[in-house]
């Protein structure tokens, strides 16, 4: 078996084993919280900025509706229910207020951004579950490669990466040692980013040109720098299409105003997960022309750097020299 047919299998192990633990994570999930949607993605601003655009919500069965707390901000629960009069169509508001009745609870619900509570009370039968806690913006590529041009550019990206030996130069001998890990600091950057919006979600779009700058360094910096130019690529990668595309698409809402809602005809103001392609509206074409024009250069600088790493062309081998451990004396050229 030559080298090139164990990388093609080694890359198919990894993406199985990737859609296994979502696959296995997703039905442990429902065994632990008792429902059928654990996660769910916000599609909307309605519960702002308590719960953001794109944000993964965790979502728990309610056991006993009387241990349901029902208050304003901040104190009320946050409830997912099916709006009534409609059998798909999932919400997420705070419950601010709550009467017990012969058939239940009943819930007067809002949502944090509103200014008005929901015109209709929502009976307790008509509750999924309550929210306790999410994941910030990341949910953004679940919705993304949902769509037939965002699964075409996530593939393209993965593709690339799979067949990088065919399509750039043959590398020469190896380095010895490790990669200065300065090198890929930079996509640090982007993690902490999402982890300071957990914790305090101001300054949003702010923090998120600062996490593309920071990217677009690392673009520069790691492919000059990798040792295992496999182990670059996959840095490169699943940061790219699990973390950057993410803030790509909410960089688009906070500049143009463009939502998932707007993608194509959801209803409500969440979505459950799911693999299912969905019918793209014309401004999504928008949105998606922006997160290509705001990655698809980095992209390129990634490439083209490691093509001129391999290559051996000049300041770019000089500079891969400096990033990267040094290169054995005995190498040919």
């Amino acid at each position: 078996m030559d080298d090139g047919t164990k990388e093609l299998i080694r890359y198919g192990a990894t993406f199985l084993a990737l859609v296994a633990i979502f696959y296995g994570g997703t039905y442990v999930l429902r065994q632990a919280l008792g429902t059928e949607n654990p996660m769910m993605v916000v599609i909307s601003q309605s519960m702002q900025p308590t719960l953001g655009v794109g944000d993964f919500i965790f979502i728990e069965s309610i056991d006993d509706f009387d241990e349901v707390v029902a208050a304003p901000r901040p104190n009320g629960d946050i409830l997912v229910f099916l709006r009534p009069g409609f059998e798909e169509e999932y919400i997420v508001h705070r419950a601010i207020g709550a009467v017990e009745t012969d058939d239940g609870w009943v819930y007067t619900t809002k949502g944090d951004n509103n200014m008005f509570p929901d015109g209709v009370p929502v009976s307790q039968s008509r509750v999924v579950g309550r929210v306790i806690n999410r994941l910030p913006i990341v949910g953004y590529f679940s919705l993304f490669i949902k769509t037939m041009k965002g699964f075409l550019l996530v593939a393209a990206f993965m593709v690339t990466a799979f067949f990088y030996e065919y399509l750039l130069p043959k590398a020469g001998a190896k380095p010895s040692g490790r990669m200065n890990p300065l090198a890929a600091a930079p996509y640090a950057v982007a993690v902490l980013t999402l982890i300071t919006i957990y914790f305090r979600p101001v300054n949003v779009l702010a923090l998120e040109w600062v996490s593309l700058a920071a990217w677009y360094l690392g673009c520069f910096t790691l492919p000059l720098a990798a040792v295992d130019d496999d182990m670059g690529l996959m840095i490169w990668l699943y940061h790219l299409v699990l973390v950057m595309v993410p803030i790509a698409c909410d960089m688009v809402y906070w500049t143009r105003g463009i939502t998932p809602s707007n993608w194509c005809s959801f209803h409500g103001s969440i979505v459950p997960v799911s693999w299912l392609l969905i019918e793209e509206t014309p401004v999504f074409n928008t949105a998606f022309l922006v997160v290509a024009t705001i990655l698809l250069p980095g992209c390129l600088v990634f490439l083209f750097n490691m093509y001129a790493k391999r290559a051996g062309w000049e300041p770019f081998k000089s500079i891969s020299r400096r990033l990267g451990p040094k290169i054995p004396e005995n190498r040919e050229e």
